[in-house]
């Protein structure tokens, strides 16, 4: 009996890391910032965040935004951040995810007005 609690609590385990991994396929798209910019990634509460500085933009605008890519498990969405004007303070996008599921930022873009 112990070794049948033992083998469900392990296969449990299990199922949470292969929900918490991230997919490979979501990671192709915007790994690097555009020229201009400046990217840092970071750690939060259950997921993960990014925060971006432009101080100049391959088009003329005057203010953008990050977007990033959140990943987890299987789930895709985007969060967008604030908009800022072009040289001042980052952009910061974060991507929250469960107890049991991490969320990670699997790519990003950025946006300009």
């Amino acid at each position: 009996m112990k070794k049948k609690i033992a083998a469900l609590v392990m296969a449990a385990f299990s199922a949470a890391g292969f929900l918490a991994a991230s997919p490979a396929s979501a990671a192709t798209e915007g790994q690097f910032p555009p020229y201009g910019c400046d990217s840092n990634r970071y750690g939060v509460l259950f997921g993960e965040a990014i925060s971006t500085t432009c101080f100049s933009l391959p088009r003329y605008s005057e203010t953008y935004r990050v977007v990033a890519h959140c990943a987890s498990g299987a789930s895709l969405w985007f969060t967008v951040g604030h908009w800022v004007p072009i040289g001042f303070g980052p952009s910061t996008a974060e991507c929250h995810g469960g107890l049991l599921a991490n969320a990670y930022v699997a790519g990003y873009h950025v946006e300009d007005f």
